[in-house]
């Protein structure tokens, strides 16, 4: 397909096993080895406090923009294997639990789509420190879709209390 089919598409990427800087990193550029997502711009790395199982490590979090012209559902199975790749293992007693990396999909396009196995724009981006510093530094003013508010506008409605900073 032509670049004229893309569509803007953020990640949210996040690690607290391991050399995790290193591992978000790699996973950044992993993400455009497929033909069909390409790099646009990144966050620095933030260090964050875990949010909901809070007895582990820091996470260190990151946001990156690509343009795609994947379906949603194929850019979820690839973000699922290179998890894989990376060692990420899931822990069913702790779906919140410590991980070598785990990507979503934050948003994608103008696209707004729930089902089981995935919700566009992320459902619970809005809650999440750790997701809306790192967008804040790509597009402060990304408009979400479906909705009349902006990145800025979330972060000063943000609930989480949590710790984050810059590294």
């Amino acid at each position: 397909m032509g670049k004229t089919n893309y569509k803007s598409l953020y990640l949210g990427f996040g690690s607290n096993l391991g050399d995790s800087g290193h591992l978000v990193t790699r996973a950044i550029k992993e993400v455009a080895s497929n033909p069909h997502i390409e790099f646009v711009k990144q966050s620095a790395l933030w260090r964050t406090a875990p949010l909901y199982d809070v007895s582990q490590p820091d996470f260190v979090n990151a946001v990156a923009k690509y343009h795609s012209d994947l379906d949603p559902f194929e850019i979820l199975d690839f973000t699922g294997e290179l998890e894989t790749r990376f060692f990420r293992q899931r822990d069913p007693k702790r779906p919140k639990g410590p991980r070598t990396l785990d990507i979503d999909i934050i948003f994608y396009g103008d696209i707004i789509l729930e089902t089981d196995k995935l919700t566009i724009p992320h459902a619970r981006f809005k809650e999440r420190k750790f997701i809306l510093f790192p967008m804040s530094e790509i597009d402060v003013n990304y408009q979400v879709p479906g909705t009349s508010l902006n990145i800025a506008d979330y972060i000063l409605r943000c609930p989480d209390k949590s710790k984050v900073e810059k590294i």
